[in-house]
């Protein structure tokens, strides 16, 4: 049986005025995650600032800001400071620590140096605690994110079904993506499935278009999901779990060794 014992809360997070919330702190949680258990989250994002290289409407901190006056993006030393803080502090320690926050982790400047920094903290504290990501992959290519990513126990990396430009608020190109995705193997694809005014990632046509891409992108581990969090679009609909367990099972006929899993 789990433990049933409560989690002290560490870290802030505040409602914004046009909706979705932000956290206020570098560390967040625990909280329970429906895929991670107890998740230790580390924002690596400026103060007050929304900011991702995606603008998803389903996303829990709203959509995108521009930095905050006089915000600045916290330093290595300040993240490993905090998350040692964090540790000493926890009565039981997470299953997770986990670079998330309020957007693209990858964005900070020295991202590499903060991974390392949070390693070091994580073998002296929690040797137990595995070091994860959420990330939209969009800065995976580059030889020093990558190299930094692939030091972490395990790198969970966005491909959603749907219009990229409604599903993801961005343009970019998704078969590279997959390419870059290979690289990055053991990895686990996170696969968001919401429906839109003039969108549905949950509909044939989408999972026809995007089965080749899960397929180019070769993941390890696929979970899909849909919405448990208010998004920053309040008009997107949730997808049954029956429909995901459809699309999973598609998933599996075409990769018929990864392993896929429903939230």
């Amino acid at each position: 049986m789990a433990d049933a014992t409560p989690l002290p809360s560490l870290g802030s997070q505040g409602a914004r005025p046009d909706g979705g919330s932000l956290w206020e702190t570098i560390i967040n949680g625990p909280v329970h995650s429906r895929r991670l258990g107890t998740s230790l989250g580390l924002n690596l994002l400026p103060a007050r600032s929304k900011l991702c290289t995606f603008d998803c409407p389903y996303c829990e901190c709203g959509f995108n800001t521009p930095q905050a006056a006089r915000a600045r993006w916290p330093s290595p030393d300040e993240v490993a400071h905090s998350l040692r803080r964090a540790l000493t502090r926890l009565t039981r320690l997470p299953d997770w620590i986990t670079f998330a926050g309020n957007g693209e982790p990858t964005l900070h400047p020295r991202f590499a140096v903060t991974v390392e920094r949070v390693l070091v903290v994580r073998a002296e504290l929690a040797p137990g605690s595995r070091v994860g990501v959420l990330s939209n992959g969009l800065a995976a290519a580059r030889p020093a994110v990558r190299d930094a990513l692939m030091r972490l126990d395990a790198r969970m990396m966005k491909l959603d079904p749907g219009p990229p430009e409604r599903v993801n608020g961005a343009r970019y190109d998704a078969e590279r993506l997959a390419d870059v995705y290979r690289t990055l193997k053991p990895y686990t694809v996170q696969a968001m499935v919401t429906r839109g005014r003039d969108w549905d990632g949950a509909s044939a046509a989408s999972l026809e278009a995007w089965l080749p891409l899960v397929a180019r992108a070769d993941p390890d581990v696929v979970h899909l999901y849909s919405l448990a969090r208010p998004p920053a679009d309040p008009t997107l609909q949730n997808v049954p779990r029956e429909r995901l367990a459809e699309m999973a099972a598609a998933i599996r006929r075409t990769l018929p060794r990864c392993v896929v899993e429903v939230f």
